[in-house]
């Protein structure tokens, strides 16, 4: 299949690309709050560290069945639809769960079917706003606009959700979901103004077959390959000790949940921070000791948190966490929108988010089953000792691709 690159048609008024970053905060504010307090709820109706954890996992599994052919679909047609849909669906779901709530109607079950479908919204959302921002941005500004995405994700899902989130949870639980349902139909309100040249496909096949494509051009011995890969270990090991968090705050931290989502605030700082000056940093320094520097980061607080189990630690690791998320991301997507050949943008970004997620939910279960075993602490030192370790392989394997060799 061939796709033929065409020009976005900008609405009357405005930039398309502020749209899109205007519609990201909105939606991030709602889903930081949603972060917070669904895990609140969840150790409202249980204290099991894997059933707590079988949430997170529940949110990212929908990007390992459904995120290979979402992106043969997004590589189909325009972007911005595929976004709004998925923004106006997640919002009609959120509150279908205030009715339940203020019906009495609660279950861990209930909030596992909730976060696998709003994973479903966001495996769509996600992949189709990676395709959108090379048609409406020069290829010189990509850092730039990528890191005004992540920084408007990091400041709602990591600053401003998640210190409302645990305060309104706290004076009533249904107002959190309300809240991240309304921002959600807002956003999409926005995106319904952009409007790009629907790509040309003369010879469809398949879904399976075209999202196959994109699978097996990232599998390629590649610098994109050796980043998605790397990618991966970040999200299984952090996610082992992020899924539990909630109970070592609750717990031997011993914090209210609206200082729960205090601390999840105080610690966004170091997130919003990485993602706006990674523009700068890459202008600075080489983008491979970067990422470097950002597992490395992401080792040390993880180390620190475990040594010493404490609200500012809590805030620190996050925060670190963040920063690091936010550089590679930054670096990762770029790289993605340069190398990979744009009529397969949409597979190729499929298909690395969805090896990326996949090893989010396993890092959730693993981390869920690994604290009931050993400790709420222990998959905090494996997270710190793995990232160690990754940090110097990256080191080495990037180097050897510059070099030339396989």
């Amino acid at each position: 299949m061939v796709l033929i690159a065409t020009p976005v048609v900008a609405p009357a008024g405005r930039a398309p690309y502020q749209r899109v970053v205007a519609a990201a905060a909105l939606s991030n504010v709602g889903d930081g709050v949603r972060l917070v307090a669904l895990p609140l709820l969840a150790a409202v109706l249980t204290r099991d560290p894997a059933l707590v954890g079988g949430l997170t996992a529940c949110a990212y599994l929908p990007w390992v069945l459904f995120g290979l052919p979402v992106g043969a679909l997004v590589d189909r047609g325009r972007p911005e639809v595929f976004m709004t849909v998925a923004n106006l669906v997640r919002a009609v779901l959120l509150g279908g769960l205030v009715l339940a709530l203020l019906a009495d109607v609660r279950s861990i079950v209930l909030l596992y079917a909730v976060a696998f479908l709003l994973g479903i919204g966001e495996a769509v959302y996600d992949n189709a706003a990676q395709s959108l921002i090379p048609k409406i941005v020069p290829d010189a500004r990509l850092e730039s606009a990528n890191s005004g995405l992540v920084t408007a994700e990091r400041v709602g899902q990591d600053l401003v959700g998640p210190a409302a989130g645990g305060v309104l949870f706290a004076a009533a639980m249904t107002l959190p979901f309300g809240l991240n349902a309304v921002a959600l139909g807002l956003a999409a309100a926005l995106l319904a103004g952009i409007r790009t040249v629907r790509p040309v496909t003369p010879a469809r096949r398949a879904v399976a077959r075209e999202a196959a494509e994109g699978l097996r051009w990232l599998l390629r011995p590649h610098l994109v390959r050796t980043v998605v890969l790397a990618g991966c270990v970040m999200n299984f090991v952090t996610l082992a000790w992020e899924s539990t968090l909630v109970l070592l705050a609750v717990g031997p931290m011993r914090m209210s949940e609206g200082g729960y989502g205090v601390m999840l605030a105080a610690g966004a700082v170091g997130g919003v921070a990485g993602a706006m000056v990674t523009p700068a940093l890459v202008r600075r320094f080489d983008r491979r000791w970067l990422q470097v520097a950002a597992l490395a980061g992401c080792a040390a607080v993880d180390l620190a948190l475990a040594a010493w189990p404490h609200p500012v630690t809590g805030a620190l690791a996050w925060g670190g966490t963040g920063a690091g998320f936010a550089v590679w991301n930054v670096l990762s997507v770029t790289l993605r929108q340069r190398e990979v050949p744009p009529e397969l943008l949409g597979r190729v970004n499929s298909a690395s988010r969805t090896l990326s997620m996949a090893a989010a939910p396993l890092g959730a279960l693993a981390g869920g089953a690994l604290a009931t075993v050993a400790g709420l602490r222990a998959p905090l030192w494996i997270a710190g000792a793995g990232l160690a370790v990754l940090a110097v392989v990256f080191a080495v394997r990037t180097r050897t691709i510059r070099a030339g060799r396989p």
